[in-house]
């Protein structure tokens, strides 16, 4: 069964086990450098969100084997809890005062966003996007967070400018999101666990000894880090000399002090071959590498 199929197979099931005051339809949005996702819209008489759920993770355990009924309770089950707590008054995204200290900031590529950067506010950074969004809850245990994308009539709504918004987005996404800068060797070990690691395993962890990893705390929308005040001054004083910044996703960039890194067109050559065969096609970021002079304090691509 195709995932289109799968998706129109469990609307079907629900709207059978659903009260009539509950409306399900099939929405295909549009995410980051213009990846299609499929879900289910949830609209409720009487409430005031609307939800969308994917269903990416559902039909990966239904290839895998599980009860297209039982998962279909799930999906039911997730928007319950969604319902809950998320909702909020009818008007309060129009109330500026109440959301600015929940107005974050992320990366995106400019050339494969270029038509949703028509319909939202933006600053361009290098050959990237800084987009704006509304965090509306944060799992820090699982490294997911839930935002609202803000867009061109937000704005108008707020009577505020995308300069404004920089301004608010650049203190609140470090206070809520803090970075982590650590070395490539730790981040793999972390995610090896404790499990039996041989030499040679060893020393390919080893080898990575001088890179480093920058993201956020929650390891989601963490390529932003770079924007941080002064967190790119810091890491050159760290290294005491220029350094590269490779963007290995929208999650995360991968930091080379300038002495250890390797020519600029086997960077750039090594960055392809990941975005083609390691890096999901909504989670790209770039295909260039970037050179941070400590001295004149500036990145440029």
């Amino acid at each position: 069964m195709s995932y289109e199929k799968f998706v129109e197979s469990i609307v079907c099931i629900l709207k059978g086990r659903v009260e009539e005051s509950l409306h399900l339809s099939i929405y295909t949005s549009v995410k980051n450098n213009g990846y299609e996702r499929r879900g289910i819209t949830f609209s409720e008489e009487g409430t005031n969100i609307s939800p969308t759920i994917y269903l990416e993770e559902y039909y990966e355990k239904f290839i895998q084997g599980s009860d297209v009924k039982r998962l279909a309770e799930q999906v039911l089950e997730m928007y319950q809890k969604v319902r809950i707590k998320h909702t909020w008054r009818g008007d309060i995204v129009q109330d500026y005062q109440h959301v600015k200290d929940k107005i974050i900031y992320k990366l995106v590529n400019q050339e494969k966003n270029q038509e949703l950067l028509l319909q939202v506010p933006h600053v361009n950074y290098l050959d990237l996007a800084v987009l704006f969004y509304v965090l509306v809850d944060m799992d820090e245990s699982k490294g997911q967070m839930a935002t609202m994308l803000i867009r061109n009539e937000h704005l108008s709504w707020w009577s505020v400018t995308a300069e404004e918004i920089y301004q608010i987005a650049a203190a609140n996404t470090e206070k809520l999101l803090p970075y982590e800068f650590s070395a490539m060797c730790m981040v793999i070990e972390e995610m090896l666990g404790d499990g039996d690691i041989d030499d040679a395993e060893w020393r390919k962890i080893r080898e990575q000894e001088n890179m480093y990893v920058l993201t956020n705390h929650i390891r989601s929308g963490g390529a932003a880090v770079i924007l941080y005040p002064g967190r790119l001054e810091a890491i050159g004083a760290y290294f005491k000399e220029n350094y590269y910044i490779l963007p290995s996703s929208v999650h995360e960039v991968i930091v080379l002090p300038e002495s250890k890194a390797l020519s600029k067109e086997e960077m750039e050559c090594v960055i392809r071959e990941v975005n083609e065969t390691q890096v999901q096609a909504e989670e790209y970021l770039s295909n260039h590498a970037y050179f941070y002079d400590r001295v004149k304090k500036k990145i440029s691509v």
